[in-house]
This record gives structure tokens, C-alpha cells and sequence, in this order.
């Protein structure tokens, strides 16, 4: 199971790396939250939604940079 979380983890690096992968990736930053707040006041359904997206994104980050 660790070699495939490593596996994941490679590919991960290996997709948003590159001037490509890093303009995308900049790109979904912008696009869902990954600096800013996901909180929208007075709808607690729009926040989580704005909270999901940026849970992708921090995913992201943390399987590129952990080891």
C-alpha cells in the first residue's frame, strides 16, 4: 500500500510540475480558494461548496509535498 501511495504521490509531482502543470495549477488555486476564505456569510451551503473546492486543492499540495 505504500508503494502505491508513493506511486500517487510521484505522479502527482510529475503532473503539476512543468510550465503546464504549474499554469494549471496556479489556475485552480485562483479558482477555488487555496489562500482566501471559503467562508460565504449567510449560506452555510454555498461555504461548504467553496470548502470542497478548496479541499481539492490543498490535497493537491499535500500529496506533492509530503514524504
Amino acid at each position: 500500500m505504500n508503494d502505491q501511495i508513493n506511486e500517487l504521490k510521484r505522479m502527482y509531482t510529475d503532473v503539476f510540475s512543468g510550465t503546464a502543470g504549474e499554469k494549471i495549477l496556479t489556475d485552480l488555486e485562483s479558482r477555488c480558494n487555496w489562500r482566501g476564505s471559503s467562508y460565504v456569510a449567510g449560506d452555510p451551503n454555498a461555504t461548504a461548496f467553496e470548502e470542497g473546492k478548496r479541499a481539492v486543492i490543498l490535497h493537491i499540495h499535500n500529496m506533492m509535498n509530503e514524504e
